[in-house]
């Protein structure tokens, strides 16, 4: 299907010029299907709440480590029925130069009656992350545990600006300012983190984390004019060519603080994350477009012309988010119930609103024979408000597979197809 080739596509593009780092997009590894605090299914905990590398590995353990702890790929559509196809079909039409007047005036309307709605909802938007092979690697002595993490995350966006079409019957063709608005963002990140008891009686206890992240976020977009597209080109061409028109490179840092109550059957946690509140720039579009030529030109033109629906000079900030989240155990503590929640919602790198509420269920089968498993919950309370299931196995107690779906559907070529899908793949251990 369309959008799941344009996912593909620009996943291998971003990634292919990509240096490894930073905070997942999609949530790395098991953090995808286990929502809550329940933890030890993967080093990877510790990268989400600081204070939760205490039980990201296991008390008797010196090391814990990821071989490729995950390596993961997401897409989002929105909901609008056949938006690529629809954008690929007005692309072509504006190649023509023998359309007659009935047919101009019957494109006109046709494209003009749903410019609106792909405009205002229409999108496709991918994303991923990988981690450094070996990382995160956590590290056990009378101290505490000591976290270090490397990452990349990414993100690109696709979605359109419309201006009305009209027939030129002079030229025989249709003409429109309507563009293409793709923006993208890499982030590269280390981070070292720490974590350790500071409070203890009998069947329960407190325990303190934080965390200092250095992030390097490469960020652009770009306005590409419709009718500056190549007849042979089509949305999908777009996207890949101009992800990393424009880039931008800034680097910051920022500190997360975690704290977790632990008792014998429960556990209640708490993340305040990126409270630096650091500042990354986007590529300037829409100036000095007189030192251009040919398409570059163009597209610089019509970004001026966009000037009052697009910010033409951006910055986007890693936004301070505090999160809850809380677990109860059952089975002898095989299985758990667990739950988190974002106190606010917070902008991605291309500008949509997140604030998510998880709940997963897991099992522990404790044997190398029958894989553990972990089935959950997600909306996103803000945003596109779209919510997912997703289940996860973990195999031989080192291996992680995880997928999520939306409940949410669009209609591509006649098929009912999720808005969004996610799936993560990875292998740790521990000695």
């Amino acid at each position: 299907m369309k959008s799941v080739a344009i996912a593909a596509a620009v996943s291998a593009a971003l990634f292919s010029c990509a240096s490894f780092a930073a905070p997942g997009f999609v949530d790395a590894g098991p953090n995808l299907s286990d929502n809550g605090a329940s933890g030890a299914w993967t080093a990877l905990y510790a990268t989400r709440n600081p204070a939760g590398a205490e039980f990201a590995i296991a008390p008797e353990s010196s090391f814990r480590l990821g071989i490729l702890s995950s390596i993961g790929i997401g897409m989002e559509v929105g909901p609008v029925d056949n938006f690529s196809d629809e954008i690929d079909d007005l692309i072509d039409a504006l190649d023509r130069d023998d359309i007659s007047l009935s047919e101009g005036n019957a494109l006109v309307n046709r494209f003009n009656s749903i410019l609106g709605p792909l405009s205002r909802d229409g999108y496709v938007k991918v994303h991923g992350g990988v981690q450094v092979p070996l990382f995160p690697i956590l590290y056990r002595n009378s101290l505490g545990v000591f976290t270090l993490d490397a990452n990349i995350s990414a993100q690109g966006r696709l979605g359109l600006l419309d201006s009305p079409l009209t027939y030129n019957s002079v030229s025989e063709e249709i003409e429109t300012a309507s563009a293409a608005y793709i923006k993208a963002g890499r982030v590269d990140e280390i981070a070292l983190g720490f974590s350790r008891p500071v409070w203890q009686q009998p069947g329960r206890r407190l325990i303190v984390g934080g965390s200092l992240r250095y992030l390097q976020a490469t960020l652009s977009k770009e306005v590409v004019a419709l009718e500056a597209i190549d007849e042979d080109d089509d949305i999908e061409d777009v996207l890949k060519d101009s992800y990393d028109a424009n880039e931008h490179k800034s680097s910051n840092v920022t500190v997360d603080l975690g704290a977790i109550y632990d008792a014998n059957h429960y556990r209640v946690g708490l993340t305040l994350a990126n409270l630096t509140e650091p500042d990354f720039e986007y590529g300037a579009i829409g100036s000095n477009c007189g030192v251009l030529s040919g398409s570059a030109q163009y597209n610089c033109f019509t970004a001026a012309y966009y000037s009052n629906r697009i910010a033409l000079n951006e910055t986007w900030t890693l936004e301070r988010l505090a999160t809850l989240e809380g677990a109860v155990f059952f089975a002898s503590g095989k299985g758990s119930l667990a739950a988190s929640v974002d106190l606010n919602d917070v902008h991605d790198p291309v500008g949509d609103l997140n604030q998510n509420l998880k709940v997963a269920v897991g099992y522990k089968t404790q044997t190398h024979w029958l894989p553990d498993l972990r089935v959950g919950y997600r909306k996103n309370l803000a945003g596109s408000e779209l919510s997912s299931a997703s289940v996860g196995f973990t195999f031989f107690g080192a291996v992680h597979l995880d997928v999520s779906c939306a409940l949410e559907s669009t209609n591509i070529d006649g098929n009912s197809v999720p808005r969004t899908a996610a799936f993560n793949l990875g292998f740790e251990m521990s000695y």
